[in-house]
């Protein structure tokens, strides 16, 4: 019984974190008298019937990662340089606010827009990202939004989160009064 009860728990912890994802996945489990099956149905007009609570999972998320063509998360190729490729860890200091996208949600657990110090503890609590794993920074000028781009098993770069860019100086209005002081 506490092995059905951890399935339940391990079910019901999945289901509450799929339904938060930015573009959500609802698992429902149909219970007739004889036998049971699962439902997944995702906002991109996905919906399918499986089984297995693991089958609707892996279901759902193969139906969005084929059909989600709005959010595009690889890079245009050779949108970057070796000399603007550094580590994640770098990225991550050279940013105030960074935000997961729904693949490193998955492994962080986070979808909200953090401080660069808190994405930074997270990825090095997680056993599944290292801080040394080759990045770069989008700007978004060019064709690809602005962020910070991961490279896949494949070489192309993913964008593992969305930044927040800064403007380096405020704009300046009026005379600006430049004063020297004389030594003594």
């Amino acid at each position: 019984m506490t092995r059905q009860n951890d399935q339940t728990a391990l079910e019901q912890t999945l289901t509450e974190r799929l339904a938060a994802l930015p573009i959500p996945i609802r698992i429902l489990h149909h219970k007739p008298e004889h036998g049971g099956w699962y439902q997944w149905k995702t906002l991109l007009t996905g919906a399918g019937d499986c089984g297995s609570f693991a089958d609707a999972v892996i279901g759902a998320i193969t139906y969005q990662q084929e059909q989600q063509q709005t959010q595009r998360l690889s890079a245009t190729p050779a949108r970057y340089t070796l000399e603007t490729i550094v580590t994640l860890g770098e990225c991550l200091r050279r940013m105030r606010k960074v935000r997961p996208t729904p693949v490193l949600y998955l492994y962080l657990g986070v979808q909200d827009w953090l401080e660069s110090k808190d994405a930074y503890d997270l990825v090095v609590k997680s056993r599944s990202i290292e801080l040394s794993w080759d990045a770069y920074l989008e700007d978004g000028q060019g064709p690809d939004p602005a962020g910070i781009y991961l490279f896949g098993a494949g070489g192309g770069a993913y964008r593992g989160f969305d930044v927040e860019l800064e403007e380096p100086y405020p704009a300046q209005r009026g005379t600006i009064h430049i004063l020297r002081e004389d030594p003594l």
